[in-house]
């Protein structure tokens, strides 16, 4: 089982992520991971209660989160595997830690539809909030891939605009249906077909979207992990998302979480410069 990432952060991945704040990286984790990991959701599916929290779009399809937390294939590949380097050098952090993990599997023919969101629902501030999103099936176009507002992050930052509670409460995305053929809408829907072992990374303002899963043979399953940079800070807000385990309204705001409330996975080595410079970060 690969500790660090199969293929090489690009220099060229760092600016794609940069400029669409969403970004297809192939084949980062080896065979052995993906195996342990799919046999898990299987277990994940057979009896969702006894492996976390049941979120509310659990029913026609398993949603079920921070697995991690248990003893098991998922909080070894969190703690073990390449997740953080692969998340940290993509979007320019010293340090990672964990928080949050959501396993999503859509059998065949679930009508489960996500609608369009952002997950900028966690109670820190920052936007080095991503969710890695790594396919343990075929994902493709029948059985519900998800599809994003490429660029949209930069308008977010640039207008202070967050999505549900993070917000001032006034804030409200744009109908996306009606805007995908309107020639001047100045960002573009992506998508990708993925294999078992891919994975898209996103940032934590951008849209998302899934159909439900039209195909009456094959599954979508894929596992979500929720991380933090160097840039994020406590945001003690009524209504955003609770974290197990965590007061998050006795946490001081902009303090950063400590490695005894989230466990560092991944830290740049010392013999490499730093690459976050506080100063230049937005907030």
């Amino acid at each position: 089982m690969n500790k660090h990432p199969l293929n090489p952060i690009t220099q060229q991945h760092m600016d794609d992520y940069e400029r669409d704040g969403v970004l297809c990286l192939r084949q980062m984790f080896d065979q052995e991971w993906v195996e342990a990991l799919s046999k898990g959701a299987r277990d994940v599916a057979e009896n969702p209660a006894d492996w976390g929290l049941l979120s509310m779009s659990h029913g026609a399809m398993t949603s079920v989160s921070n697995i991690w937390q248990r003893q098991g294939p998922f909080r070894d590949f969190i703690l073990n595997g390449p997740v953080g380097e692969v998340v940290g050098r993509t979007i320019g952090a010293d340090t990672i830690q964990m928080f949050h993990d959501h396993l999503f599997h859509k059998p065949p023919l679930s009508p489960s539809i996500m609608q369009w969101h952002a997950d900028h629902l966690w109670p820190f501030t920052g936007s080095m909030i991503p969710n890695i999103w790594i396919a343990l099936s075929p994902v493709n176009k029948t059985n519900g891939q998800i599809e994003f507002v490429a660029g949209y992050h930069k308008f977010c930052q640039e207008t202070g605009s967050r999505f549900g509670p993070a917000g001032d409460g006034t804030f409200h995305f744009p109908d996306f249906e009606k805007e995908r053929n309107n020639p001047d809408f100045p960002f573009k829907f992506v998508t990708w077909d993925l294999e078992p072992g891919d994975a898209v990374l996103f940032h934590v303002d951008i849209p998302h979207f899934s159909k439900g899963n039209m195909s009456d043979t094959v599954p979508r399953t894929g596992l979500a992990v929720r991380v933090i940079g160097d840039d994020s800070y406590w945001c003690p807000r009524e209504g955003l998302s609770p974290i197990p385990g965590i007061d998050i309204l006795s946490r001081e705001e902009g303090a950063h979480p400590t490695p005894e409330e989230m466990p560092i996975i991944w830290q740049r080595p010392d013999s490499e410069p730093r690459v976050f410079h506080k100063d230049a970060q937005t907030v």
